[in-house]
């Protein structure tokens, strides 16, 4: 997984925290705070949801280093690989119409695109966002490439680009046995969706996702002003980066993870699919979106989703991070407790991974003295 700006997903186990051992407890607050000041983070943020509802959230510091303005839990945070989730939901809704099929290969798509290696040609867009086409982890230089076209480009010509540029080198492996995780894959899937349909991958997301589950405050790239500090800005080497191309990976990419969204918004997201990961009704059908969260036989990635297994679950996890190294977030779902953890940081690099570790530990520590609470008989 390259470490330019955008990084695939490294899963960790989160801290449990037990139930108080005394009424003078921190809240869940000012523990998003101990956490902040420990791993020396610009701001912290989460969330914890219990049966498709927010039932804590949470924001903690500042938004930029250097400057006085809060954040607060209504603003925008980027996402990184935790949109891959996203990108697969959108691909279904396509494939659900008919525009696109699971099985729809590379070679179907760019028949005419004479520099793409024929070991290519039979690699269907499920393979392609499990990780298993063959893609080696992400290399620089289709980036460079990308970072140095006109910007007047539209992002179709872009990404038909990279089409070209990965896929004019032979797959690591063509039986799709191996998961390999690639940024490219779900470039480039996304740039299968653009030919096939004849619309920016963008304007998909919005019409097919963003809109049906009112995600008002979701869109791409850094958020906020390049001249006011109206948002949480990324930090690099602890330096507040305004938003500009700069500011995030190229946005040909954005499928990968260019995501930005308020935590309400992530949360409608997250709620579409704990439904069904329940079987519950929903936005979206339940057996569509099931799918997408299991993984092929003898994996453990899915389509967006790592599907792991921790003993306070009582079941099958799902999760994923993200990073584009200025920013991380991460994001946990129990559906056998109807749970979901957040958290997210203006930050990258390791300590942001163990802060939002911890802050995911203590959300369900949360979680359990809730249940713990309601569980008792009324007075």
């Amino acid at each position: 997984m390259i470490a330019t700006m955008l990084t695939g997903a490294v899963f960790a186990m989160p801290m449990v925290v037990g139930p108080p051992t005394s009424t003078d407890a921190p809240t869940v607050a000012e523990r998003f705070e101990d956490v902040r000041r420990r791993f020396e983070l610009p701001a912290l943020a989460g969330f914890a949801m219990k049966a498709g509802e927010i039932v804590m959230i949470e924001a903690v510091g500042v938004r930029a280093r250097g400057h006085d303005a809060p954040v607060t839990t209504d603003d925008r945070w980027h996402l990184g690989s935790c949109g891959k989730a996203m990108s697969a939901t959108v691909l279904d809704q396509l494939v659900a119409r008919g525009d696109l099929a699971w099985d729809t290969t590379i070679g179907e798509v760019f028949a005419e695109v004479d520099e793409i290696q024929p070991a290519w040609h039979d690699v269907t867009l499920r393979r392609l966002v499990r990780h298993r086409s063959g893609l080696p982890e992400d290399a620089r230089e289709p980036l460079f490439a990308l970072r140095s076209m006109p910007p007047e480009t539209s992002l179709p010509d872009q990404r038909l680009e990279l089409v070209r540029l990965v896929l004019a080198r032979p797959p690591v492996e063509t039986d799709g046995s191996k998961m390999r995780y690639s940024n490219f894959g779900y470039a480039i899937a996304a740039a299968m969706a653009e030919r096939r349909i004849g619309r920016d991958w963008e304007s998909m997301c919005r019409e097919l996702l963003f809109e049906p589950l009112g995600m008002s405050d979701t869109g791409f790239g850094a958020p906020g002003s390049m001249t006011e500090i109206d948002q949480p800005r990324g930090h690099r080497n602890e330096m507040p980066i305004p938003p500009s191309p700069f500011a995030d990976n190229p946005p040909a990419i954005s499928a990968a993870g260019t995501i930005h969204s308020t935590m309400t918004d992530w949360s409608k997201f997250l709620a579409a699919h704990l439904d069904a990961a329940r079987g519950e009704p929903g936005v979206f059908d339940a057996g569509r979106l099931q799918e997408l969260q299991r993984p092929p036989d003898g994996g453990d990635y899915a389509s967006g989703w790592m599907v792991v297994r921790r003993d306070w679950a009582k079941g099958p996890v799902l999760t994923h991070n993200g990073t584009n190294t200025l920013w991380y977030s991460v994001v946990w779902m129990a559906p056998s407790r109807d749970w979901v953890m957040a958290a997210v940081t203006n930050q990258g690099g390791p300590k942001a991974a163990q802060a939002c570790d911890e802050v995911i530990g203590v959300l369900i520590g949360a979680l359990e003295r809730l249940e713990q609470a309601e569980a008792l008989p009324l007075p």
